[in-house]
């Protein structure tokens, strides 16, 4: 997998994992954030099939085996930090890997299923994506974003291609339904025994108008050292819209945990 870095690699650890279609450029502005004000170590790698890494056979969009395939990517422990999607491979991480998880950090993922979601196929394609040009991409992405900056641009480039003169995702459908599938064949509900189990630091990230109550207070009576944390924003991508506020919390809260 294709990988980036920020910060001393004497550093404590922790690992990136994107959402659906995203690439460990994402984290270019929380990354060194973390890095520069809390000694982290940033690790943060292209996902399997996309950005420059690429893709795997579609029965190995399991949950537990991308986290298999992150845990590579660390020798020892380290804290597992997942945006949307990747919250699902934080989570199969730590339930599998507990002893080498120092804090399991969730942003905006992680605490609902597709069982949640009644009638959703999570087998489908996800919407033919296409742009008639950058420009017109960057304009989408910024509206919903709320806030535009070099370091955005540079991210979201990378999760797209030109192909027949439009701009499309680099994530191919069938793999995007794959990973969705996966989500279905290896529930994220179904690591809340292990992880209640194993003591790991779990702390989830919200924006302060979600519309998962329900299935928040589950993951609480199951995991109850789960800890919530809001941020004042609608917008789901919370690495984007809100960097410097989601690495205090995340800063913040890492020194509180023993592991490290």
């Amino acid at each position: 997998m294709h990988l980036y870095e920020w910060g001393d690699r004497r550093g404590r650890p922790l690992l990136y994992w994107d959402g659906l279609g995203g690439t460990g450029l994402h984290a270019n502005e929380i990354g060194p954030l973390l890095a520069r004000d809390y000694g982290f170590h940033m690790l943060a790698p292209d996902p399997p099939g996309h950005g420059r890494s690429p893709a795997l056979p579609l029965d190995d969009y399991l949950p537990s085996r991308l986290a298999a395939l992150a845990a590579e990517l660390v020798p020892g422990r380290t804290g597992f930090l997942g945006f949307s999607v990747g919250a699902e491979v934080g989570c199969a991480f730590a339930a599998r890997f507990p002893e080498r998880t120092a804090a399991l950090v969730l942003v905006d993922g992680g605490h609902w299923d597709f069982a949640d979601l009644r009638g959703a196929d999570p087998s489908a394609l996800p919407r033919d994506e296409r742009y008639a040009s950058w420009d017109a991409y960057f304009a989408e992405q910024a509206a919903d974003l709320g806030r535009w900056t070099p370091e955005l641009e540079a991210a979201h480039r990378a999760t797209m291609r030109e192909l027949n003169g439009e701009i499309v995702p680099i994530l191919e459908p069938a793999v995007a339904a794959a990973i969705s599938h996966g989500n279905v064949v290896e529930p994220t509900v179904a690591t809340h025994a292990a992880l209640h189990d194993s003591g790991v630091p779990v702390l989830l990230v919200l924006p302060d108008t979600h519309r998962w109550d329900e299935q928040v207070a589950r993951f609480q009576r199951n995991v109850p050292q789960l800890e919530v944390r809001r941020l004042a924003t609608a917008v789901h991508d919370l690495v984007s819209n809100a960097p410097e506020e989601l690495a205090r919390v995340i800063g913040d809260y890492a020194a509180t945990c023993a592991r490290y």
